[in-house]
């Protein structure tokens, strides 16, 4: 029976005045890719600090496996492998020199270290680059470098932390791929990401966080799922009055419509098909402009945007 790997028990984290993670419950259970979906500064970081004890709550808890990161801090570690937002390691090393040294202190064996270390540099596409000092990679080659500690180390919990900031498209692709074998090898992940494709397909379940709280969680499908209205309807305008938005919410296959400032009136609804002349009638009779006119199914996107009234930019 698939048990609870690492428990949040009610954590809170403050800086000073500042609440970086408020009151946050969820369990996350072997060999699942748990998504935490936020704006930056929603707590995701904050949350996996404190579960890497690196630091101390202010109130409530993390057990990792059963043990309490407060009080269990050494044991705890030994379960970890983590890829960090911003990458840590020695910049004066080689990409070779780096890894080697932190297969070694992870206790990899002497005989995987050359074959993983090998294996990963050739997928990420760094393994013509093995030699180059730290100091001399750019962002994208320094973030692929930390994504590889985790890959090589194959720890019983990975974190990755916004793991394909600085990548382009097929590298991007090529850690997600091997993020999905790390889970099916054994490994529990935490993924960090504030991007609405990365979480929805890479995790099987999705925590939505917004500052500091814990605000849904479910998988990607639960949760699009939640959203009242089988379709998105997207109308690009000049910001309309609120009577407007008041005579589109009385079309009774309307569930519900806002104006999100930059992005247009975001209608969610029924029978999009049938009812768009006649959405696209109010706004003409009120002389407003339409730019342009967009139709989808509900995304993670919209389900953030659902339970806090903002999108995921933070806007």
């Amino acid at each position: 029976m698939t048990h609870e790997t690492i428990r949040f028990l009610g954590l809170s984290k403050r800086f000073g005045e500042t609440v970086a993670v408020d009151n946050f419950s969820l369990d996350v259970y072997d060999r699942e890719i748990m998504g935490f979906l936020g704006p930056n500064g929603a707590g995701k970081t904050t949350a996996i600090m404190v579960m890497a004890t690196v630091y101390r709550p202010t109130s409530g808890t993390v057990e990792v496996e059963g043990y309490d990161v407060t009080t269990m801090p050494e044991k705890v570690r030994g379960f970890l492998g983590i890829c960090f937002q911003d990458p840590k390691f020695d910049n004066r090393l080689s990409i070779q020199s780096v890894l080697e040294w932190h297969a070694k202190v992870t206790g990899v064996s002497m005989d995987q270290r050359t074959k993983r270390i090998e294996e990963v540099l050739k997928r990420i596409g760094l393994w013509e680059d093995r030699s180059k000092k730290g100091l001399t990679l750019s962002g994208g080659m320094s973030k692929k470098v930390e994504n590889a500690k985790v890959f090589i180390q194959k720890p019983k919990i990975a974190v990755f932390d916004e793991p394909t900031a600085f990548l382009d498209v097929p590298s991007r692709l090529t850690i997600w791929e091997m993020i999905r074998e790390l889970r099916d090898e054994g490994s529990t992940v935490i993924l960090a990401t504030n991007m609405m494709d990365e979480a929805d397909r890479l995790s099987d379940r999705v925590a939505i966080m917004d500052r500091g709280k814990l605000i849904k969680a479910g998988t990607p499908s639960e949760l699009k799922q939640s959203i009242r209205g089988g379709e998105v309807l997207v109308v690009k305008s000049k910001r309309p009055d609120e009577e407007v938005i008041e005579e589109i919410r009385q079309i009774p296959e309307v569930v519900e419509a806002s104006y999100l400032e930059g992005a247009g009136v975001r209608i969610y609804l029924n029978q999009t098909g049938r009812l768009l002349q006649q959405i696209l009638a109010i706004f003409h009779n009120h002389r407003i402009g339409v730019e342009n006119v967009t139709i989808s199914q509900p995304t993670l996107e919209d389900v953030f945007l659902r339970y806090t009234g903002r999108a995921l930019d933070g806007k």
